[in-house]
Parts: structure tokens; C-alpha cells; sequence
């Protein structure tokens, strides 16, 4: 009975280190391996002592996970690992991409050799952009002809 609760325990430690060591779920197989070993070995010691094992593995296991992922980010290391601050656009954090349509039709100058991508300039301002697929000299006069999302696509000005 000793080895079926040793197997559950190392069970259930596997499975909540599966969680932080990345091993392809090798850890978890071994861990959940760990705890059907122990179901079967209480199975052998008697029925009872299985439908016990049983149980209680389908519900201690989960509750236990659920109680560790509600403690584990207050602990020293979870302090850590996890990010507690807030990323919004007012601290300069945009998760969508700049609007550029704007800029359609503008004039700028060609900050690098555009072969065909490359930087401009266009109000004293560097973007990324790209040509038709012609290659434009650096310092040559370029026209934004069209924005699609955060691309710029420009030609050579006339």
C-alpha cells in the first residue's frame, strides 16, 4: 500500500512539473503513468482500497492543480516567471497595427537604397517601405502611392 501512495504522490508532482520543464509532455506521461500505476496497485491490495485510489485521484489530482495555480503566482518564483504589469497603449503598448493611410499620396525621400524595400522619410519621419519592384536611389524624391495595413508602397516621384 506504501509503494500505491508513494506512486500517487510522484504522480502528481510530475504532472505539476510538467507545467514549468518543457519536456515534449514526457514528464506528464510518466506523472499520469504514475498515478494509474498506483490506482492498479491499490486495485491489487483490495477493491476497496482501489475504488479509494480511484476516487480520490480523480478528484484530489485537479483540485490540487487548480489550488497550486491559484497559489503558485503569489510565490517567489511565480513573482517571476509571470508578468503582473499591464501592457495597454497608454504605456506605448499597441497590439494592432499603425494606420497608415494617411500618408497616401505624400512626397518623401528615400532615406536608404529602396531595392525594393528600404526606408523613407516623409515629414521628418522614418517608415519602412516598399516599390513596385523597382529599385530607387538613396535621396531621390519618392510618392507614397497606396498603404495597405503597415505596408507603404512608393515609386519613384516625377
Amino acid at each position: 500500500m506504501a509503494l500505491a501512495i508513494t506512486l500517487l504522490l510522484t504522480g502528481i508532482a510530475a504532472i505539476l512539473l510538467e507545467f514549468f520543464v518543457p519536456a515534449f509532455g514526457l514528464i506528464g506521461i510518466i506523472g499520469g503513468a504514475s498515478v494509474v500505476a498506483s490506482i492498479i496497485k491499490a486495485f491489487k491490495f483490495s477493491t476497496a482500497a482501489g475504488a479509494v485510489f480511484l476516487t480520490a485521484s480523480l478528484i484530489i489530482v485537479p483540485a490540487l492543480m487548480l489550488i497550486f495555480f491559484r497559489i503558485f503566482p503569489k510565490t517567489f518564483i511565480g513573482r517571476k516567471l509571470i508578468l503582473h504589469r499591464r501592457m495597454d497603449s497608454r504605456e506605448g503598448f499597441e497590439s494592432t497595427a499603425v494606420d497608415y493611410t494617411e500618408l497616401a499620396g505624400k512626397d518623401g525621400t528615400a532615406h536608404t537604397d529602396l531595392r525594393p524595400s528600404g526606408t523613407i522619410i516623409v515629414n521628418n519621419l522614418k517608415y519602412s517601405a516598399v516599390t513596385g519592384g523597382e529599385y530607387i536611389e538613396k535621396g531621390k524624391k519618392v510618392e507614397i502611392l497606396k498603404t495597405e495595413g503597415s505596408r507603404i508602397i512608393v515609386t519613384e516621384a516625377k
